[in-house]
């Protein structure tokens, strides 16, 4: 079935809204300007964060991995009631509903866009670079690549159901 890409970012609007806002707070937390956001357009890309150069790669691999730990950590403390539901504790109504499709925004959008990586991958090429930058460095932007050619395939759904419903259910069968 195909859905256009850009239907799917309207109705997962609040994921790109944290995408960008985790790479804007890691940029502040890194000390790095912010010269322009936008958290959210119909258009592609759906939001941006422009920023100068990083003053190292390490903060320049803090800033394009941000969402990824900071989309999938949200996701599932938002839908964490949703989960729980599905995994048999509890009834689910109006408000884990609700729950459940916002955690599940904000996770799809958890993956650093193509832009993130490529930037990422300049980075570990530069010149001085640490060599422990590129040894990690290397296998996340490959791993980026990887995510988003796998998305035309809903990757990024599968990856956020999982940490949504998945993650609560075994974490309560682990408990049992």
């Amino acid at each position: 079935m195909f859905i256009p890409g850009i239907l799917v970012t309207i109705v997962t609007f609040p994921g790109v809204i944290v995408h960008e806002t985790a790479h804007q707070l890691m940029c502040r937390l890194t000390g790095t300007p912010v010269l322009k956001v936008c958290y959210f357009q119909v258009a592609n890309p759906a939001g941006y964060v422009m920023h100068d150069a990083p003053s190292s790669g390490w903060k320049h691999f803090l800033i394009s991995v941000a969402p990824f730990l900071i989309n999938t950590i949200v996701g599932l403390l938002i839908a964490l009631p949703a989960g729980l539901v599905a995994a048999g504790k509890g009834e689910a109504g109006p408000l884990e509903v609700f729950l459940g499709w916002l955690g599940i925004s904000v996770a799809m959008h958890a993956f650093p866009s193509v832009g993130d990586a490529a930037s990422l991958w300049h980075a570990i090429k530069a010149k001085g670079a640490p060599w422990l930058l590129r040894i990690i460095g290397f296998p996340v932007v490959l791993i980026i690549f990887v995510g988003a050619a796998l998305s035309v395939i809903w990757f990024d759904a599968i990856y956020a159901y999982l940490i949504c419903f998945g993650l609560p259910s075994l974490l309560l069968e682990s408990l049992v």
